[in-house]
């Protein structure tokens, strides 16, 4: 029996986004262009287009991936059941393996920061929630920072766990700039200028 319409066309969708991550883990990010996709999938370059709006659209779906690999990776860190007996510690792995993702490829950076604030109408919608809840969850750690009197080193008061978001994303986007433009290549590096950069802006004076 013929497939219907519909059931084809969710069937083609899956084939291409297949053929996007399977690139992507042969090849890396930045060499999944609509032509190579289109061939890996058996479709026209047109059809890749219809089902993902273009390729900041697909990429998005890939990336998912990643992105919900580093929250599985922060929710098992141990700060959800132990007390956090190192905050500042706890905070710099959050942040360089965002960095990490992000500095994959030129692609992921621009992604991400093209999503910040605005989002494209065609990326996924998943993808704009994990960061969205990536956010999220990284408020939530300063807020038991902030409200735990007994933890040192103290977290300050006067901002809102929100700002502090906020400010942590313009490091890491500072850092992942750094990375990307060769002006900084020694990730080692970049973690002790962040961390002094994070300490004096989160801790209690």
């Amino acid at each position: 029996m013929t497939r219907k319409p519909q059931q084809r066309s969710i069937a083609t969708r899956a084939r291409v986004l297949a053929a996007a991550r399977d690139l992507s883990q042969k090849h890396g990010l930045d060499l999944v262009t609509a032509e190579a996709v289109a061939h890996e999938a058996g479709v026209a370059k047109g059809t890749v287009f219809s089902h993902f709006g273009d390729m900041d659209g697909l990429l998005s779906y890939v990336l998912l991936d990643r992105l919900n690999a580093l929250r599985a990776a922060a929710n098992t860190d141990g700060t959800q059941a132990e007390p956090l007996s190192d905050p500042v510690g706890l905070l710099m792995q959050r942040m360089m393996a965002l960095i990490a993702v992000i500095t994959d490829s030129p692609a992921i950076l621009r992604l991400f920061l093209d999503n910040i604030g605005v989002t494209k109408p065609n990326c996924a919608a998943e993808f704009v929630e994990t960061l969205d809840a990536l956010d999220a969850e990284l408020e939530s750690f300063l807020t038991a920072w902030q409200q735990e009197p007994g933890l040192k080193p103290a977290l300050r008061q006067d901002r809102s766990p929100k700002e502090m978001v906020d400010g942590l994303i313009a490091f890491m986007i500072h850092g992942a700039i750094l990375v990307k433009s060769h002006q900084l290549t020694d990730r080692s590096e970049l973690e002790h200028r962040l961390r002094r950069h994070v300490e004096a802006f989160l801790l209690r004076q």
